[in-house]
């Protein structure tokens, strides 16, 4: 059975949800997860109920857009994933219906948006990268070498042990041998 489900958001403790409720009522909404939460806020416990509840063929309706998520981004990933489960998506604002040409567009338009985004913050991600690179700052882990490990397995390799054996003997893993010899023949 396909039901048609309710989301209704206000931001204050002090603002009231009775006009969202009514629209989305008149909607035809036979379920309505409501709360009262600063769209901030990243922990939005009605819509993981509402996310949990929805299954392929439903509905989801919201009374305003911009009630929906925490921001453009947040809102449009949300559509974008009702769409992925096959879950129809209505904005009464706005006039959205997924299963309209024109909703479907603008649906369409959201994901070419989000991908913009993504792909945005890959490029700034990968030029903060190479201007790091370029400046000499160490990226990823620390090299994580131990002078005492490193003097065991180098005492080791002057003995001839191979890898498994001192790794076996020192209890060090066989990545870290391995890293050491390389350290140990370099110098």
């Amino acid at each position: 059975m396909q039901h048609t489900y309710g989301y209704a958001r206000v931001s204050a403790a002090d603002q009231n949800l009775d006009t969202q409720l009514k629209d989305l009522t008149r909607a035809g909404c036979t379920r309505i997860f409501q709360e009262k939460v600063s769209g901030t806020r990243t922990r939005s416990h009605a819509l993981d109920e509402l996310l949990t509840a929805v299954r392929e063929g439903d509905t989801v309706v919201v009374n305003r857009l911009a009630r929906l998520g925490r921001n453009t981004v947040h809102t449009i990933q949300l559509v974008e994933e009702f769409n992925r489960r096959g879950v129809h998506f209505r904005a009464l604002d706005l006039g959205i219906d997924s299963r309209t040409p024109a909703g479907k567009m603008i649906i369409g338009v959201f994901s070419s948006f989000n991908q913009y985004e993504r792909e945005n913050n890959r490029q700034k991600s990968l030029a903060g990268i190479a201007l790091a690179k370029q400046q000499g700052k160490h990226l990823g882990r620390p090299a994580g070498r131990d002078a005492e490990k490193v003097a065991k397995v180098a005492k080791a390799l002057a003995k001839g042990l191979s890898v498994a054996e001192i790794v076996t003997l020192t209890g060090i893993s066989r990545a870290s041998v391995k890293r050491y010899r390389q350290k140990v023949t370099e110098n």
